[in-house]
């Protein structure tokens, strides 16, 4: 009987982008305001309304980007589908085959990246991460692959450096359930094989035993 497809499985959001766009909103919603303010007083004070339509340039901008980091971090994650996994961001989408996969594992992202040796800036950016797990470690999904489906140097264009295992090619899935994660791309990519080879394992085990049977009666 053939193996049916699995629908496509649930979404696990990327912490980086998650953390990325709620660093982004606060300041982008304190700017629409600032400007805002500053427009609406504007024709009081000759030196302020020489630029109200530039101070009203930057509301709409700002605002854009309130929003956008508000609905952003739901387009940004990571899922199984029946014959690849896709990574999805608002700008960029990748599919990586089950062939091109060789292994899965959970590794410590402190180690791959330690924390101390990073810059000022991504120390302040990856720290409420590494809290978030009280063991002390930060857990992450490492999908090693044969090799990479596009030219690293274009995909890191795309998408966060963090994304990338350091020593080997590999992707780092930085996800809110590690665990469940792992285990769904296991099964997905064993359901895989078992579609893409099955029929042919379950052939050559039919013709092994007629002739198994052949050679008996002989």
């Amino acid at each position: 009987m053939p193996v049916k497809k699995l629908r496509p499985g649930k979404r696990f959001r990327l912490r980086l982008y998650e953390r990325l766009f709620a660093m982004l909103r606060w300041p982008a919603f304190l700017l629409a305001v600032s400007a805002y303010v500053l427009w609406w007083i504007a024709p009081d004070y000759p030196i302020l309304s020489t630029g109200r339509d530039f101070l009203l340039i930057i509301v709409v901008i700002s605002g854009a980007l309130w929003v956008a980091g508000l609905i952003a971090p739901a387009l940004c994650y990571v899922q199984c589908r029946a014959d690849y996994v896709l990574i999805s961001t608002p700008v960029y989408r990748l599919s990586i085959s089950y062939s091109r996969i060789g292994s899965v594992t959970a590794v410590n992202f402190g180690q791959k990246y330690p924390f101390r040796r990073q810059k000022w800036s991504q120390r302040r950016f990856l720290e409420p991460l590494f809290l978030e797990q009280k063991t002390g470690q930060l857990t992450v999904v490492a999908v090693w692959v044969k090799q990479y489906p596009l030219p690293l140097r274009w995909l890191k264009l795309w998408f966060n450096d963090y994304m990338f295992a350091p020593d080997a090619p590999g992707f780092l899935f930085m996800v809110g359930d590690w665990m469940a994660l792992s285990r769904q791309i296991d099964d997905y990519r064993d359901a895989w094989r078992e579609r893409r080879y099955g029929k042919k394992m379950r052939e050559a085990s039919a013709a092994i035993r007629i002739l198994t049977k052949g050679d008996k009666r002989r």
